[in-house]
C-alpha cells in the first residue's frame, strides 16, 4: 500500500503540473487522454535526463560517443589565415620560447614588461611583417582527406616561398632555408610542434581567420 500511495502522490503532482493551462488541462479530461499525456510526459523527462547525462559524460571524457566509428566528425577546414613573420638567430631559440610562454593578463603589468624586455632585442625585424594566405582546392585536393583542408607542412611551404621571394627579406637570403627553419605559434601562443607538420590545419588548432606567428631561424 505504501508504494501505491507514493505512486498516487507522484501522479497527482504530475497532473497538477500538467494542468497549468486550460488547454493542457483538457488533455486530462478523459481516462485515455490522461494516460497518454502522463506517459508522454514521463517519457520526455526520462529521455531528457538520459541525454543530459550521456552528453555530459562525453564532454567530460567519461565515455565515448557510441557511433564515433560510423559518424566521424569532420572539422571545418581552414580557409584563410594571417601570418606574422619575424626572424631570430639560432642561438636565441630558447629565449624565443620563453617569450611565447608568457600568458599575459591585462591586470599583470609585470608580465607585460617582462615580455617586452625579452622581445626588445630578440627579433631581427623591429616589426612583424603580416601576410594573408588563402587556401583554394589546389592547396588540399591532393591530400588523402581533402575535406580536412590543407596541412601544416603545406602552409609552411607557402610561407617559405613568400619569404624567399620577397624583397623585404633579401639581405637575409644568404643561406638555404628549409621548412625546419620555421617555427609556428598559434593564436594562443602555443608552439605548433614539428611532429604535427603532416597534420591538417584544422586538427592542429589553426582555424579560419586566425593570426599565426611564424618565426624564421636565421
Amino acid at each position: 500500500m505504501g508504494k501505491l500511495n507514493h505512486l498516487k502522490t507522484a501522479q497527482n503532482w504530475l497532473d497538477d503540473k500538467i494542468c497549468f493551462t486550460s488547454f493542457t488541462c483538457s488533455l486530462l479530461s478523459t481516462r485515455l487522454g490522461k494516460w497518454i499525456t502522463e506517459l508522454l510526459t514521463v517519457t520526455f523527462f526520462i529521455v531528457l535526463f538520459y541525454e543530459i547525462i550521456y552528453w555530459s559524460g562525453i564532454y567530460l571524457g567519461l565515455w565515448e560517443y557510441h557511433a564515433k566509428d560510423i559518424f566521424k566528425e569532420i572539422p571545418v577546414h581552414c580557409a584563410h589565415v594571417y601570418i606574422r613573420i619575424n626572424m631570430v638567430d639560432k642561438k636565441n631559440v630558447p629565449r624565443l620560447r620563453d617569450y611565447y610562454s608568457f600568458r599575459i593578463s591585462l591586470l599583470n603589468f609585470w608580465q607585460i614588461n617582462e615580455k617586452n624586455r625579452i622581445g626588445s632585442d630578440l627579433f631581427k625585424l623591429k616589426r612583424f611583417v603580416k601576410y594573408h594566405f588563402e587556401f583554394g582546392p589546389e592547396d588540399f585536393e591532393m591530400n588523402e582527406n581533402p575535406e580536412y583542408g590543407s596541412t601544416v607542412s603545406h602552409l609552411k611551404g607557402k610561407i617559405l616561398h613568400t619569404f624567399t621571394t620577397s624583397k623585404l627579406f633579401s639581405k637575409y637570403l644568404d643561406k638555404d632555408y628549409k621548412e625546419n627553419h620555421l617555427i609556428l605559434f598559434d593564436n594562443k601562443s602555443n608552439e605548433v610542434d614539428k611532429s604535427r607538420d603532416n597534420e591538417y590545419l584544422s586538427k592542429a588548432n589553426i582555424e579560419t581567420g586566425n593570426v599565426i606567428d611564424c618565426i624564421i631561424i636565421y
